[in-house]
């Protein structure tokens, strides 16, 4: 979703908050200054999609005389702690939202300035409801209570105040400052109504479960098993109140390195939550349980009723620890004490055997579904990364089967490994690995490009993803596979047993060197590319396809004994040597402009 069309989206829900509280004094006083206005639904927006709070007047303290938009309110957290929350507002026009533009240095500044001006009770000619706000802030910080600034923008924030910032928080352990920028707002807002899950909530102070320790309580009634070697692991009972508790302080980072992240909303889901309602005493018969790897395994005595764990993830069983949390929270207390009467939910818990071992651990203990060789990779940061990247297109990576529940209109979600493919071929030039991989010799149940080659000798995960692949380069190979497969009438199933991937890769040469004759001068053809297609201005491309098309035809179609001009297509599709042979023709061949441009498009059409 391109920034201007995202921006577009947040600014109609601003305009329709200015619509819906029309009577609101502040509005009203500003009615011909749309800024003000703009700022100030930003903040009504932000306490409504974070906070989930409708009641917005007993949060914004803005007023007469104080001229700026501040929220100061304080909250309890999923730790049970207090802490008070400071939140400025900076709308931004379009131009300024734009992909080129940055956040301000200044702004940052300025609004550190003024957070600081609050800290030491400076802050002077305020109104009343802000005056006892700040009254009841440095009581609370007067009593080591933690106090979270946040500095909302419709603008690009890509880091220019970093050093400022961690100066400011150094000041005082108990602060925290965060920037939430468009692309922040853009991601979160994708992941709760496109992926259906709930993002990290800046108005939490989260944990990484993973470096925390927490009690667990646990069932023994029926005794344990413990398995000793190689790995040390429990198998032991839990009840529904465990399970929410633990959800409840870490939420969604309890499930960083499962292969799914729990739906919001999901038949699946419902049935649990069914289940563990109207049948607690049936759920442990049902369900499978939960699997959890833990970073330290505590000894377990025969009569503990409750154990201290330090690191926790769970990676398989996430659907079935949101249902009970969500069918616990919704439950009546005599409903909650019939569930923790009646239900059991078992847990393994192992201790982590290092990265290779919890990953297979994930990847077997998830077997039971249908789960890809690119599941097991979606939480990598080299995945996430490209995601974020292409959320700046209306080309989305999908980087787990099915994670987008729905879609925006004009957004086409394409899976990561149809990416890699494209990429693979195109700009790494490695065609004859595309059709091995996928094609003629693929090992069943395999997805080379998708596994390590620490665990095949054949992976080659880590040539296609490292810090050099940006969403940028393989967008652009999508593209020029999207148009090869429209111009050859193929589908992506007839594509990688065909050589269209072999014409993906040689057009690269073939129109690089078009442009260059074209241009006479260096081009970048990678933003080229995206351009003239992003503009439907792509006949020089469907030009040089063919041209390449042509030019592989009369390399590999040579005699006329057909039985001889099948093994060389089939030398040429399936081995290096005769692939780079033609490459390297192709390359010492001269490309003028008219070599292209002459090609009539109605062969499109033959």
């Amino acid at each position: 979703m391109f920034t201007k069309d995202f921006y577009s989206v947040i600014d109609n829900e601003l305009t329709n908050l200015v619509e819906k509280y029309g009577e609101d004094e502040y509005i009203q006083k500003h009615k011909g200054a749309k800024n003000n206005q703009k700022s100030y639904a930003l903040l009504i927006w932000f306490l409504e999609f974070y906070g989930k709070r409708q009641n917005y007047k007993d949060y914004i303290t803005d007023g007469d005389p104080d001229s700026s938009c501040d929220i100061v309110f304080d909250n309890v957290n999923n730790q049970g702690e207090r802490v008070f929350y400071i939140v400025q507002s900076k709308w931004n026009n379009a131009a300024k939202a734009s992909p080129e533009q940055e956040t301000s240095r200044d702004e940052i500044l300025k609004a550190l300035a003024e957070f600081e001006t609050l800290l030491r009770g400076e802050k002077r000619h305020v109104n009343e409801k802000l005056q006892a706000k700040l009254n009841e802030l440095d009581k609370h910080r007067k009593n080591n209570g933690a106090v979270k600034f946040v500095f909302l923008s419709l603008s690009h924030y890509k880091g220019g105040a970093d050093d400022n910032i961690r100066g400011f928080v150094k000041q005082d352990e108990k602060i925290q400052c965060e920037i939430i920028d468009i692309d922040r707002i853009k991601s979160d807002y994708i992941d709760r109504f496109y992926k259906g899950i709930e993002p990290v909530n800046p108005l939490e102070f989260h944990q990484n479960p993973e470096e925390s320790q927490f009690s667990l309580e646990i069932i023994q009634d029926n005794g344990k098993i413990k398995i000793e070697k190689p790995f040390e692991a429990y198998l032991f009972l839990l009840r529904p109140k465990t399970i929410y508790d633990l959800f409840d302080k870490y939420k969604f980072l309890l499930f960083y390195k499962n292969v799914r992240n729990p739906l919001l909303e999901s038949q699946f889901n419902r049935d649990i939550e069914r289940t563990a309602l109207e049948n607690p005493a049936y759920f442990w018969y049902y369900n499978n349980g939960i699997t959890a790897i833990t970073s330290l395994l505590p000894t377990i005595g025969a009569k503990a009723n409750k154990i201290e764990l330090t690191g926790l993830q769970i990676i398989n069983g996430a659907q079935t620890v949101y249902s009970i949390y969500h069918a616990y929270k919704n439950a009546s207390p005599t409903k909650r004490k019939q569930m923790d009467t009646e239900s059991l939910i078992t847990l393994r818990l192992l201790k982590s055997g290092g990265k290779d071992f919890d990953l297979n651990v994930t990847r077997y203990t998830n077997s039971q579904n249908p789960v890809d060789d690119r599941d097991f990779c979606a939480n990598d940061d080299i995945q996430i990364r490209l995601q974020n990247e292409s959320f700046n297109t209306n080309v989305w990576y999908e980087k787990r089967r099915g994670e987008f529940r729905e879609v925006p209109e004009n957004i086409e979600v394409v899976s990561n490994d149809i990416f890699a493919d494209a990429y693979l071929a195109y700009y790494l030039q490695e065609p004859v690995t595309v059709l091995k991989n996928n094609g003629y010799t693929k090992e069943t149940g395999k997805d080379l490009n998708f596994i390590s080659y620490k665990d095949h000798k054949d992976g080659i995960y880590e040539k296609i993803f490292n810090e050099k692949t940006n969403f940028e380069d393989m967008l652009c190979s999508f593209y020029i596979l999207n148009i090869q497969m429209t111009l050859s009438e193929s589908s992506y199933e007839e594509m990688i047993r065909s050589p269209y991937f072999h014409i993906l890769a040689l057009f690269k040469t073939a129109f690089t060197k078009y442009l260059q004759a074209k241009r006479g001068e260096k081009i970048n053809v990678t933003k080229h590319i995206i351009k003239i297609y992003e503009q439907e201005e792509i006949d020089t491309i469907l030009q040089t396809l063919i041209f390449v098309n042509d030019f592989v035809h009369q390399k590999i179609v040579i005699t006329d004994n057909e039985e001889k001009n099948r093994e060389i297509f089939f030398d040429f599709l399936l081995k290096n040597f005769h692939y780079e042979k033609i490459k390297e023709e192709l390359e010492k061949l001269e490309i003028s402009v008219d070599d292209i441009e002459s090609i009539v498009l109605e062969k499109v059409a033959e």
